[in-house]
């Protein structure tokens, strides 16, 4: 059931209307009835391995004695257990290769086919929310939930099942015994986050991504530097918006039933530093990486290292929480060297403020600020190329990009040489068709930038739009997205790889 259907609306205002009309007692127990709903929708495979990990994860909170000996036992089983799970089922590709054909060499086997392995929907943000949770209650920051219909919606949630965000246990239960009360205003704004999400998703992210030839990534010497470069922030665009896109969806879903969700993103590109960056995009994700990786490791070094610990710490824990997060989004070496080149920016642009104070980023002057955005947004996108592609595709396309002799026009022309041939166009209309790539990017990221910029001092500032105004713009935007609901099925959001 993808969430961008018209299956799935019907579905969420069924399981609204049963839940506003059910008592409090029984709602956790709706919700995670119609969770389960939604799981059977995809695999009862997913149901059955994520009910499992609410089980165990469950049974080993409540043992869970903080401070003690047993406590720390517990989380260490607790912490070993849902990284198993990761490593059996989301990282299988990595080493299934391998293994299949070390049996094959063994004479055990022919091929890899009987032991791929299903990845259940949104395993690698519930995996994390489950360490965390042990990790607290290890540490007596709350008790453990004691009833298990509300862990388990914990686990299965289906607004925030496919993509996060990832949330905390003790946030969650909080807002979900006491959901804010349904107001027309609630209503009104979180069916706003539901439209801004769609545009994003379905008339953004979609149209940017499929302007982007297949091979583009994969084979980036066929192609000129300058197309290298559009179709680059043309990804990196379309990435944004496509996962900002879910997580405004969800929060609006999830607004519907008075249970409000962590806001993941906060227009990242905007960002004056590689700091500033990572409080803005994958909010949860970041905070996360920030409480049980980042501080953890500075504690350490600081404690067990005489030598100059400040220092290591600045470079150690930087770089090993962005290694994290690199295989967090999937064990292998382009997310390796993605990861690890966002941790050289953290480190470079700590090392730069301790050499040279500097004034907040609010109070710089403005050209400073807009200089420092457009560095910090450069390195950002040169990051995303091994994000997409695999290793040495990435470095094949930084050589095309930075090649000088790949940036001449005549190279450029040639490219697009066989098309104006056969059409035999005059002059001015092929520098308007070749032209053509940067023209159709502009038209749909010029658009985003708008709704990038109109969100950037306040999230849904047109909400305080005349009335008449914003019930046309509203009329228009629906209009739209129906009838964009009939056309060919557009591709899956791009984090429920992840």
């Amino acid at each position: 059931m993808e969430i961008t259907s018209l299956l799935f609306a019907g579905f969420v205002v069924l399981a609204c209307l049963g839940y506003r009309h059910l008592p409090q007692r029984l709602r956790p127990a709706w919700l995670l009835l119609c969770s389960a709903v939604f799981l059977l929708s995809w695999s009862w495979k997913f149901l059955a391995i994520l009910v499992g990990l609410a089980l165990i994860n469950f049974f080993i909170g409540w043992m869970v004695v903080p401070h003690a000996r047993l406590g720390k036992v517990l989380l260490g089983v607790g912490i070993g257990f849902n990284l198993a799970a990761l490593l059996i089922f989301k990282y299988s590709n990595f080493y299934l290769p391998a293994l299949a054909s070390l049996l094959a060499k063994a004479g055990l086997g022919r091929s890899a086919g009987g032991l791929e392995i299903l990845a259940p929907l949104g395993l690698s943000f519930i995996v994390v929310q489950m360490i965390s949770y042990q990790v607290d209650l290890a540490n007596g920051r709350y008790p453990s939930e004691r009833k298990f219909v509300t862990f388990a919606l914990y686990v299965t949630y289906f607004p925030k099942l496919l993509a996060g965000p990832i949330e905390r246990e003790q946030i969650f239960r909080s807002r979900l015994e006491n959901p804010q009360k349904w107001t027309r205003e609630l209503d009104l704004r979180s069916f706003a986050l539901v439209v801004v999400g769609l545009i994003r998703k379905l008339v953004i992210a979609d149209t940017l991504s499929a302007m982007i030839p297949t091979d583009a990534f994969q084979k980036p010497a066929q192609y000129p530097a300058p197309l290298l470069a559009i179709w680059l922030v043309v990804y990196a665009f379309s990435l944004y918006n496509d996962f900002a896109g879910y997580s405004s969806l969800v929060r609006g879903i999830s607004g519907f039933f008075g249970i409000e969700l962590t806001n993941n993103f906060n227009i990242p590109y905007f960002a004056r530093s590689f700091s500033e960056f990572w409080s803005r995009w994958h909010i949860s994700l970041s905070n996360w990486l920030r409480d049980y990786i980042f501080f953890p490791i500075s504690r350490l070094i600081r404690k067990k290292i005489s030598f100059k610990p400040t220092t290591v710490a600045l470079i150690l824990a930087p770089l090993i929480t962005m290694l994290v997060s690199g295989m967090w989004h999937g064990l292998a070496w382009n997310t390796l060297l993605w990861g690890g080149l966002q941790g050289c920016y953290l480190i470079a642009g700590q090392i730069a403020t301790l050499r040279k104070p500097s004034l907040p980023l609010n109070q710089l002057s403005r050209p400073r600020q807009v200089l420092s955005a457009m560095v910090v947004f450069f390195c950002i996108l040169m990051a995303w190329v091994p994000f997409h592609t695999n290793v040495a595709a990435a470095f094949q396309y930084w050589h095309s990009l930075f090649s000088i002799e790949n940036w001449r026009v005549s190279i450029y022309l040639s490219y697009f040489k066989p098309t104006i041939v056969n059409l035999k166009l005059p002059p001015w209309q092929i520098v308007l068709f070749c032209l053509i790539p940067a023209l159709q990017a502009a038209i749909v990221l010029i658009p985003a930038l708008v709704i990038d910029w109109t969100q950037y001092r306040e999230e849904l500032r047109f909400l305080r739009w005349p009335a008449w105004l914003l019930g046309f713009l509203l009329a228009i935007v629906v209009l739209v997205l129906f009838l964009l609901s009939f056309a060919e099925k557009g591709a899956p959001f791009i984090y429920q790889s992840f």
